[in-house]
């Protein structure tokens, strides 16, 4: 018996095209959930604008209402209630300074290695001439 030759074209088989198609569908279907929640976040991010929105008008309303009692019903002055809003705004700033130091320390502290001890003191303190 005579043996058959192969022929060089060899046809694909089912199993690559079925693989490869389950793939992309796989694939699509992973970018339609993708786009699904980006949609879900985009509309999340709107309602977060709109309550923003509207907590700025609610104190606003409290800023007026606040200084209309002050005027009227307490008897401060227009230029001492200035005074007293700018003091108010220059220590809450000062305070905002004061807590974005102290995380920055706290993150600048974690990062080193080295812990400094609780018993060492330094010399020249402040606190031991006070006392």
């Amino acid at each position: 018996m005579a043996k058959r030759k192969r022929s060089k074209k060899q046809k694909p088989s089912g199993k690559r095209t079925g693989g490869s198609l389950k793939e992309v569908l796989s694939f699509y279907a992973k970018i339609a959930d993708l786009k699904n929640e980006m949609g879900k976040v985009a509309e999340g991010g709107e309602r977060a604008d709109d309550r923003l929105t509207g907590l700025e008008v609610h104190v606003n309303i409290l800023a007026r209402l606040l200084t209309t009692l002050c005027i009227e019903k307490l008897g401060i002055r227009i230029g001492a209630l200035k005074r007293l809003v700018r003091r108010v705004e220059k220590e809450a700033m000062r305070d905002s300074q004061i807590m974005e130091l102290e995380s920055l320390y706290k993150l600048s502290n974690g990062n080193s290695k080295k812990t400094p001890s609780a018993n060492a003191k330094p010399k020249d303190d402040p606190w031991e001439q006070i006392s």
